[in-house]
Formats: structure tokens, C-alpha cells, sequence
């Protein structure tokens, strides 16, 4: 068997594990949240093989403009390529919030970050199978050892948080609804942008990989911070309970 499935598999459980527990201390184990979780699974197969794949080797296709990323790609291209992402996945992401049972569970601005940070959890554990699938069918990746896999395990793990942290700062603007959902949707796109912003200057040879992991990691503690300073909201709002508020007070 490919040293990739096992590294994949070690990396879905391991951020379950600690997505779940997480989830656990946030919640006081309330396991509605874990079926959000659940509920973002499908999420990057769906948009990517119905909306962002196509859309993007539509545009290509029209243009006469090849796929593999270089500094000869129009600007234009690149953007679309760049900012295609942000805006699909952010939108697929919190569209299980449309239905019912998950409206009941935003109650407060508390609820609605756990909320949040489940939906980006699972979609970031589905992403993890999905690019895991994709090297899967790459007959040079399944010769490498089991090694050449562990910066997979760490990016996926932290990648899933940031996406987790992403989706609680939209869905936590969708909880006030009107001008705010929309400008926490905005917000997450945002992040989402610079998060992604890195890998592309690295691949088009303009900055460093290390560079680009700098960049990525900005982006997530960025939305780390916002969704802390939105907790203490929260917490001064009375929107959650004693045990809570210790965990959003802790520095």
C-alpha cells in the first residue's frame, strides 16, 4: 500500500482527534457541533470537482491559456486562479447554516464561533482525503517513502484549524445576518486570500517555500486573533458560561 494513504489517514485521524477535543472543551461536549463537523466532509470534493475545476479549466479553455502555473500566465488568469478559491470554499463552507436544526445552534456569538470552527474542521479534514486521492494517482508520489509525508501531516493539521477559524469568523458575522453576514463572509474570502497568496508566489519562483509557510501561518494566526478578541465579546456579553469564560480568558 502507498506510504501516502497511511501519512493521509495518520493525518485525518490525528486532526479529528484534536478537532473533536477541541470541539469537546468548547462545547461542554455538545455533539450537535460534531455533526457539523461532519457535515463539512463533502465540502472540497463538491466544490471542487463541480464548481471550481470546471469554472477554472473553462476559463483556460476559452482563452487558450494552459493550466500549469508559470510566470507566462496572464495576470488576469492568475487572479482568477487566486481568488477562486477564497471565494467558492468560503461560500460551500457555511452553506450547511442554511438549514434549520444548525441555525438553532447559534444562540450567541460563542455558539456561532464553535459553530464555525466546526464546518471549517470538517472541510479541512475532506480536503485532506481529496489532495491525499489526488497523490493516490500519481504514480511518482506513491514510490516516495513514508517520510517525504510528514510536512503533508503538518500543513493539513494546521491548515485544517485555519480553516476552522476562517469559517467561524463568517459564520459569526451570518449569526447578526444583513450588511454583517456579508462582511464576515468578505472577511473570511479575505483570509483566505492571504493564506493562499504564499503557495502562489512560491510557485511562480518569486519568494521562498519557507517565505510562503511564513505567509501562510500569518494568515492563520491573524483569524486566530480575530476569533479570540470576538470570544471575549462574547465572554463580556454573557453569551457563555463559567467554564467558558476561563477558556477565553486564558493568555
Amino acid at each position: 500500500m502507498p506510504a501516502v494513504i497511511w501519512m493521509a489517514g495518520l493525518t485525518i485521524l490525528l486532526t479529528a482527534a484534536l478537532g473533536l477535543a477541541a470541539l469537546n472543551h468548547l462545547t461542554g461536549s455538545d455533539r450537535r457541533y460534531y455533526l457539523l463537523m461532519v457535515a463539512g466532509l463533502p465540502s472540497s470534493f463538491l466544490i471542487n470537482r463541480l464548481v471550481k475545476i470546471p469554472l477554472i479549466s473553462g476559463i483556460g479553455s476559452l482563452a487558450g491559456i494552459p493550466l500549469k502555473l508559470g510566470p507566462d500566465m496572464p495576470l488576469w488568469f492568475l487572479g482568477v486562479i487566486w481568488l477562486a478559491a477564497p471565494i467558492f470554499e468560503e461560500a460551500i463552507k457555511i452553506l450547511p447554516m442554511a438549514l434549520r436544526p444548525a441555525r438553532k445552534l447559534m444562540t450567541g456569538e460563542a455558539q456561532a464561533l464553535w459553530a464555525g470552527l466546526a464546518l471549517g474542521i470538517g472541510f479541512g479534514l475532506g480536503e485532506a482525503a481529496y489532495l491525499a486521492y489526488g497523490m493516490v494517482r500519481d504514480p511518482a508520489t506513491n514510490s516516495l517513502p513514508w517520510y517525504m509525508f510528514s510536512g503533508f501531516v503538518t500543513d493539513r493539521l494546521i491548515v485544517s484549524f485555519g480553516h476552522g477559524l476562517m469559517t467561524a469568523v463568517a459564520v459569526m458575522g451570518l449569526k447578526h445576518g444583513g450588511g454583517r453576514a456579508f462582511l464576515g463572509y468578505l472577511a473570511a474570502v479575505g483570509l483566505h486570500a492571504l493564506l493562499n497568496l504564499g503557495p502562489i508566489l512560491s510557485a511562480l519562483k518569486l519568494i521562498s517555500p519557507t517565505l510562503a509557510s511564513f505567509g501562510t501561518y500569518a494568515a492563520i494566526l491573524l483569524a486566530f486573533l480575530i476569533v479570540m478578541r470576538k470570544g471575549r465579546l462574547a465572554r463580556k456579553d454573557g453569551a457563555v458560561t463559567a467554564g467558558q469564560i476561563n477558556y477565553f480568558s486564558r493568555e
